[in-house]
């Protein structure tokens, strides 16, 4: 009876540690070496229309967010400009597999992911200069816009500053 008890708790404390390491937005950047931003003063957008399927009015509200971002930082939306930005976003199905062999236990769970991603270019040389990617659970079904806003603060955070 008791080790039915242990199980149970175990099996709730594992789906409860499973569903936190998952809560969180992954955010990584990366730069090229040896480059200084602070030159830079203008930018302009690689493109402007959302992917296939994108809804067109929450990819412009998030081109207008990283504007107003940008120039809080220092920089100017330009053309011609000194570098160009490149903003993807997409989402994938994720599936996880939890398997305890020694108890029997298998279960798999399905997750959709959300990424954003934001890539600078030099606009002479196109070369890449500094690029951010955040990925988050999101619901499909149910955009969150607010969600969505809070990862491009997260992300643009760790733009460099003019």
């Amino acid at each position: 009876m008791q080790r039915k008890h242990f199980l149970k708790l175990a099996f709730a404390g594992a789906l409860v540690f499973a569903a936190a390491a998952h809560a969180k937005p992954e955010l990584t950047v990366d730069a090229a070496g040896g480059v200084n931003l602070s030159k830079y003063k203008t930018y302009s957008w690689v493109k402007t229309n959302p992917p296939p399927g994108f809804n067109s009015v929450r990819y412009q509200r998030a081109l207008e967010n990283i504007n107003a971002r940008m120039a809080a930082k220092g920089y100017r939306h330009a053309a011609p400009s000194d570098f160009m930005l490149a903003l993807t976003v997409g989402k994938r199905q994720k599936v996880d597999v939890d398997s305890w062999h020694h108890y029997g236990y298998r279960d798999v769970y399905t997750r959709t992911e959300g990424e954003v991603a934001l890539d600078a270019f030099d606009a002479k040389t196109k070369k890449a200069l500094w690029h951010g990617k955040i990925t988050d659970v999101i619901n499909p079904k149910k955009p969150d816009p607010a969600k969505a806003d809070a990862a491009l603060t997260k992300l643009l955070e760790r733009f460099p500053a003019r």
